[in-house]
C-alpha cells in the first residue's frame, strides 16, 4: 500500500488532510524565514578579500567607536583613537601616544595579522595610559576582520571586537 501522505482513506475529510500537512508546513516556513534572515544579515556584513580590504583600509582613516562595554576615551588633547593603513603598515593615535605596526590582511578572507608595534613614550593621565595599553594588546591579538557598511571590526579571542568607523582621508 502507498503511504498515507499520498492517499486519503475514504473516511478522511479535507480537514484531516490540512491537519496532516500542517506539521510539515511549519518547519518549512520556519526554515524559509531563517534563511531569509541569514541572507539579510550577511548582505550587510562581509569579509572582503585581503586585497580589497587592504585597498579599502588605505583609502580611509578609522576611528575607534566601540569596544565591548568599555568607554572609549579621547586623548588629553581630545584626539580620538585613529588608525591609518598604508603599504602593509598601520599607524595612528592610540589614545595617548602615536602607534605604528606592520599589518597583513590574509592570506584567507577575514584573516588579519597585526605584528608587535611601537609607540612614542609620552606620559598621559593614568586612565588614558591604561586604556592605550589594553587597546594595543587587543589590537595586536586580532586574527579576524569584518566589514559592516562603514564599520570595520578587528576580532580576537583575547577581547571584545574593536569597532572602527570609516572617516575620509583629510
Amino acid at each position: 500500500t502507498s503511504p498515507r501522505a499520498y492517499h486519503l482513506p475514504a473516511s478522511s475529510s479535507p480537514r484531516d488532510c490540512r491537519q496532516e500537512d500542517r506539521p510539515l508546513r511549519l518547519p518549512l516556513l520556519h526554515l524559509y524565514f531563517t534563511m531569509c534572515l541569514a541572507l539579510m544579515l550577511t548582505a550587510c556584513v562581509t569579509s572582503p578579500s585581503p586585497e580589497e580590504m587592504s585597498r579599502r583600509a588605505e583609502n580611509n582613516r578609522w576611528e575607534l567607536t566601540h569596544w565591548g562595554d568599555r568607554s572609549v576615551p579621547y586623548g588629553d588633547d581630545g584626539e580620538p583613537v585613529i588608525l591609518s593603513f598604508k603599504d602593509g603598515r598601520v599607524s595612528g593615535h592610540a589614545g595617548c601616544n602615536r602607534y605604528s605596526a606592520a599589518v597583513a590582511f590574509g592570506p584567507h578572507r577575514g584573516e588579519v595579522k597585526v605584528f608587535r608595534g611601537i609607540t612614542t613614550r609620552m606620559a598621559c593621565e593614568p586612565r588614558h595610559m591604561e586604556f592605550e595599553a589594553s587597546f594595543i594588546r587587543a589590537f595586536e591579538a586580532s586574527t579576524r576582520y569584518r566589514l559592516d557598511g562603514e564599520s570595520l571590526s578587528f576580532e580576537s579571542n583575547l577581547a571584545p571586537p574593536l569597532e572602527f568607523y570609516r572617516r575620509p582621508l583629510d
